[in-house]
Order: structure tokens, then C-alpha cells, then sequence
């Protein structure tokens, strides 16, 4: 008796396995920065996810792009695409999800993904998704794979649809926004 009493005071005082020091530390939540051009007025609007030493960027630049643009970059540099038009075909998958072959825009360190349907296909993953792995190849041919671990994705996706204008979308997701309240006449 006094054997189990000793083992369970040992139990309980024994210190909590301290996190592994080589583990990355956890992502901040995406964030929204919007950011106003001081001579045009015209707005840029990104949501960003920061994972280690990795970025992954939602932008709506209405002036640039006519849709959203999705970028991850990397601390690797990139195997280039074609030649001329830079494009290559890039592996990506978020969760258990089946993984999906999308032609992105490699240049160094980063890869675009642009165009309505595409984009809005990787959104609507993203959305509910807690880790994105893309794998691809460094510019000595090595395969590499490229980690995110989501936090905050539906948040900012809202707010980004809501500030690029994209209201048919944001409606289709998320519902129309509520409607203001009127004072009692």
C-alpha cells in the first residue's frame, strides 16, 4: 500500500515533458493588412500566413489582377518553369484532401497561382483546412516539400472577399452579411 501511495506521489511530481527545441514554433493566425496607395488612392488588400521561414500571401490588387493571387514563398529556391513562360505544374494538398496539379508561375523563391477558377478552388479548400503541403523540386532537382499549418484561414478569407468586392462569393461562402439595425421609428 504504501509502495502505490509513493508511486503516485511520484506521478504526480514528476515534471511534464518540456517541448522538443526543434519543433517550429506554432503560426501566427493569418493577418489582414490593407495598405492605400498615397497618389492613386487605390487599394491593396493581403492575408498572410506565416509559417517558419515560409509565407503563403492572399492579395487583391484590383489595379494588377482582375481576381485574387495566391503566392507561397520559400526559404528554397525553386526549379524554374518553362522557359519563356515560366509555368510549371506544382503538387498541393490540404489535409486529407485528394491532392491536386496546378500550373503556378515559379520565379526564385516563389510560385503564383492566378485565375478565377483556380484560385477560388484553392480558397474553398483552404477555408476549413488546418495544413497545406506542396511538393515541388529546388533548382539542384531535390525534392521538397513545403509545410503550412493554418490558422485563421476563414476569418481572413472573409475579410479579404469582403474588401476586394467579391460579394457573390463571400455570399456563397459565408452568407449574406447581416443586416444593420434600425432604430424603432
Amino acid at each position: 500500500m504504501l509502495l502505490v501511495a509513493l508511486g503516485a506521489a511520484l506521478a504526480l511530481a514528476a515534471p511534464t515533458t518540456p517541448p522538443d527545441p526543434f519543433d517550429p514554433p506554432l503560426p501566427r493566425p493569418m493577418s489582414v493588412e490593407t495598405t492605400r496607395d498615397t497618389i492613386t488612392d487605390e487599394v491593396r488588400v493581403s492575408a498572410i500566413l506565416r509559417d517558419a521561414t515560409q509565407r503563403l500571401t492572399l492579395t487583391c490588387d484590383p489595379h494588377d489582377h482582375e481576381f485574387i493571387r495566391v503566392t507561397f514563398t520559400s526559404m528554397r529556391w525553386l526549379v524554374r518553369g518553362n522557359f519563356i513562360t515560366r509555368e510549371r505544374a506544382l503538387i498541393y494538398r490540404f489535409d486529407d484532401l485528394p491532392a491536386r496539379r496546378r500550373i503556378w508561375l515559379v520565379k526564385d523563391r516563389e510560385a503564383r497561382l492566378g485565375g478565377r477558377e483556380r484560385v477560388t478552388e484553392f480558397l474553398r479548400e483552404m477555408i476549413g483546412a488546418r495544413e497545406l503541403v506542396f511538393r515541388t523540386r529546388d533548382v539542384e532537382s531535390n525534392r521538397i516539400e513545403l509545410r503550412f499549418r493554418i490558422v485563421g484561414a476563414r476569418a481572413a478569407v472573409q475579410q479579404l472577399l469582403e474588401a476586394c468586392g467579391e460579394t457573390i462569393l463571400h455570399d456563397r461562402w459565408f452568407g449574406p452579411p447581416a443586416a444593420a439595425a434600425r432604430p424603432p421609428v
